[in-house]
């Protein structure tokens, strides 16, 4: 049962969360500066992620909606394996990446076609750009998942329809200005010297405290704000 709900959650998004993941994965691979703990790149790519993944999988339309409902898995099976498919892709994407750097591919790459000079100084130093990377996925998934979720449970009003792609469009920009916004505050001029030098350790510290409580309990609360609504929404016959 589990498998056939995996399979629609990756049907439903893996035209858009495929191609953002081989991108990650071939800038992460061929790009010749070193990958630090903020990457702008991979900061807006994680960002795309999150937001197909939590886009994609959850918002059905309302026919299929309704058949979804109505077969034999519960609301909460069903929300908390699709909520799961999520939270592996995020994980499969770290792992690659981390074998790319911990495996060598990358610096063999760089080293062979790009001559790099800075191997095998920052292979393992490379990996610190993993932080930008969940936390910013985990961030935009939960976030947006939230509201898909939300708009769902209170009911789609029949007067917003012919609004409905500008309202989609707001949220997603709304979503993506919010991440980048919060992100860049703190340090504010620092974010000239993402793509140059390492941020300050106190900066980066500053930044996880921030950033990582938010993101624990996001994931932690998730699972229980989401069955709730699952099991109380109104579906449409």
């Amino acid at each position: 049962m589990n498998r056939v709900i995996y399979q629609l959650a990756f049907r439903e998004s893996g035209f858009f969360v495929v191609p953002v993941m081989s991108i990650l994965l071939g800038y992460c691979l061929f790009q010749p500066t070193p990958l630090r703990h903020f990457d702008s790149v991979v900061l807006l790519l994680s960002v795309a992620l999150g937001f197909g993944l939590g886009y994609f999988v959850f918002s059905d339309k309302p026919g299929v909606r309704s058949f979804l409902f109505s077969r034999a898995y519960s609301p909460k099976r069903f929300f908390l394996v699709r909520w799961s498919f999520g939270l592996g892709v995020i994980a499969l994407t770290a792992l690659v990446i981390v074998a790319l750097i911990a495996l060598g591919l990358r610096q063999g790459l760089q080293t062979s076609l790009f001559r790099n000079g800075w191997y095998p100084m920052i292979r393992w130093f490379e990996l610190n750009v993993l932080w930008t990377f969940v936390t910013v996925s985990l961030l935009t998934y939960h976030t947006t998942l939230f509201w898909v979720v939300r708009y769902r449970f209170l009911g789609v009003r029949k007067h917003a329809k012919p609004y409905l792609w500008l309202r989609r469009i707001g949220s997603f920009l709304l979503i993506v200005g919010a991440v980048i916004v919060v992100l860049t505050a703190g340090y504010g001029l620092a974010a000239d010297f993402f793509l140059r030098i390492s941020l300050p350790l106190e900066v980066i510290r500053f930044l996880q405290i921030i950033f990582v409580p938010p993101v624990i309990v996001q994931t932690i609360l998730t699972p229980w704000f989401g069955v709730y609504c699952y099991q109380r929404q109104e579906i449409e016959s």
